[in-house]
């Protein structure tokens, strides 16, 4: 037979004395305020959590996020699809990256290509990462920039102006 309670009657003689009384109590008080000090901790740490993660995303859209160029309605029309853009940004991008920066396969993909076609192109290639780990995410611009010498963007500069 299962005994319930205090079997202890020194402690029965304590727990219903006044001071007994007083200390289970306090002990009460006590755990009452530890639990709403905790409750508050999480309510405060959820509050700053959900703060950083919002201010976090408005950052990334507004300084870190990939903004497409749009296409000058001055100029004539882009002389290629958006699919020819998207291969194009491919085999660009595959003659870039690795060893070497690919120059010659990267002119021979812009050659005949107007600015409107670029700007497609551009867009299709959107932002990526290099070789390097530690590299950052770059547009097209920025990996012509990285990649290419002075020359060389000289050239590409020749064959489709004002952008480089």
């Amino acid at each position: 037979m299962k005994r319930q309670g205090l079997h202890n009657p020194a402690i029965m003689a304590v727990a219903s004395s006044p001071q007994g009384q007083k200390a289970i109590a306090n002990t009460l008080e006590t755990a009452n305020a530890g639990v709403n000090a905790t409750v508050s901790i999480v309510k405060g740490v959820l509050k700053m959590g959900l703060f950083v993660g919002v201010g976090y995303f408005a950052y990334r859209k507004i300084f870190g996020g990939f903004s497409p160029l749009k296409e000058n309605k001055r100029d004539k029309p882009s002389n290629i699809s958006t699919g020819m853009a998207k291969n194009k940004a491919e085999a660009i991008y595959s003659a870039m990256y690795g060893m070497g920066n690919g120059f010659k396969s990267v002119k021979q993909n812009l050659m005949g290509i107007n600015a409107n076609g670029f700007v497609r192109i551009h867009n299709a290639f959107g932002l990526r990462k290099g070789i390097n780990p530690l590299s950052k995410k770059m547009t097209l611009i920025e990996w012509f920039g990285d990649q290419f010498s002075q020359n060389e963007l000289m050239e590409l500069r020749f064959i489709i102006p004002n952008f480089f």
